[in-house]
């Protein structure tokens, strides 16, 4: 039906929003910065290259800021990371800490 959107409560706002159709793609394979800015991250694909893998994030725009999330795996398995509700990013998205990782995909709008 056009002009029908899915919507979602917010409820750290106390407010609906519509619910993303699709969301922007982004695979690294170091560290660094995945996105500058305000912004909701969806998703991550994991691929570790060895066991003892880990990945940390932080919201900012450079290295050395406060880890907000933080991920250990004791096995090569790669898998996906679904994030329901989405982890809000006020300054951006930086990976401060790449691991025994081959690669991460972001999905965030």
């Amino acid at each position: 039906m056009p002009g029908a959107y899915e919507y979602r409560w917010d409820y750290a706002n106390n407010d609906w929003e519509k619910v993303p159709a699709c969301v922007t793609t982004k695979r690294m394979a170091a560290a660094g910065s995945v996105i500058a800015g305000a912004h909701k991250l969806y998703w991550m694909s994991l691929n570790p290259s060895a066991a003892l893998s880990v990945v940390e994030l932080t919201d900012d725009i450079a290295a050395l800021g406060v880890v907000v999330f933080d991920h250990f795996n004791t096995a090569r398995d790669g898998h996906m990371m679904n994030l329901y509700p989405p982890m809000c990013f006020a300054t951006g998205i930086y990976l401060e800490t790449f691991t025994n990782m081959t690669s991460i995909t972001f999905g965030y709008i």
